[in-house]
């Protein structure tokens, strides 16, 4: 599909999946963004989910630039060394200021534990390993349809409480802080309504969704089990195995991600903008 702008040309999207995704063709991330070309975007962003722009060395300042086209960029983790840059933050093993740079990962949305959680995160590849550090993603819209009548039934309604978990050695390695020293949780709706779109997205985290309220604990645990079993059927997902100069936008209340193993001693960074 390709959508064209009188001033500033022709954008093109093209689809990486069936799931989700489209590639940006046409679009120069160092040129001023007028309004139609930030208007396009923001319409393919709300149909795909994602968004990827290849090829094009990116500052700090144009990252930025084009975050705010989508919201404003706000860093509220809590970094033990803070980062060097005001509206960026690196996840990264090679940076002293790098942060969540170890591990796999499991689907999740990032800070579902505040009361207002992101709305879009940005990651741009620095440093890539030829193998390993993949993000994958799941749109949990599709997730969420793929469920069988009587479970979207009982979950629609239900309400869970998310909390910042992260403590010890793993608040540590990730350079954040702890979570005794840093109390946050918040509720929302398991199943999430888009106020523009009316779609549905599933927010259950592994790690940080604590309860499902109303439910006993072990009946909540195995409800949030089942449902999480369906973020990982066939054609709900999308991974992007990272090339240098990629740039990725995804709609974190739609989507959720996840990182394949790393081997930490390849060097990995990723510059973040975290967009509400």
């Amino acid at each position: 599909m390709k959508l064209v702008d009188k001033e500033a040309g022709i954008v093109e999207y093209r689809p990486l999946s069936e799931a989700l995704g489209a590639e940006v063709l046409g679009l120069d991330m160092a040129a001023p963004m007028d309004a139609g070309t930030a208007a396009s975007l923001r319409e393919a962003f709300a149909r795909h989910g994602l968004l990827l722009v290849r090829g094009q060395k990116v500052t700090t300042e144009q990252q930025t630039r084009f975050a705010q086209v989508f919201g404003d960029v706000v860093i509220r983790e809590k970094n033990v060394v803070p980062s060097q840059e005001a509206t960026a933050q690196h996840v990264s093993n090679t940076r002293k200021d790098g942060i969540l740079a170890t591990g796999e990962l499991d689907f999740h949305m990032d800070q579902l534990f505040h009361q207002q959680p992101l709305t879009a995160l940005i990651l741009y590849g620095i440093e890539v390993p030829a193998v390993g550090g993949d993000t994958r993603f799941c749109n949990t819209t599709a997730a969420y349809e793929r469920m069988p009548g009587a479970l979207r039934d009982k979950i629609d309604g239900l309400q869970c409480r998310h909390a910042y978990t992260f403590a010890g050695a793993l608040a540590k390695d990730w350079n954040i802080d702890d979570a005794e020293i840093q109390p946050m949780s918040a509720v929302h709706p398991m199943v999430w309504r888009h106020p523009d779109t009316g779609r549905r997205a599933v927010w259950v985290n592994k790690m940080t969704t604590v309860e499902v309220l109303g439910l006993p604990e072990e009946e909540g645990r195995a409800l949030m089990q089942e449902v999480r079993r369906y973020f990982y059927s066939d054609g709900v997902t999308y991974t992007h195995e990272w090339r240098v100069d990629d740039l990725v936008i995804w709609d974190n209340r739609l989507l959720q991600h996840a990182r394949t193993p790393v081997d930490e001693s390849l060097p990995r960074t990723l510059r973040r903008s975290p967009i509400i």
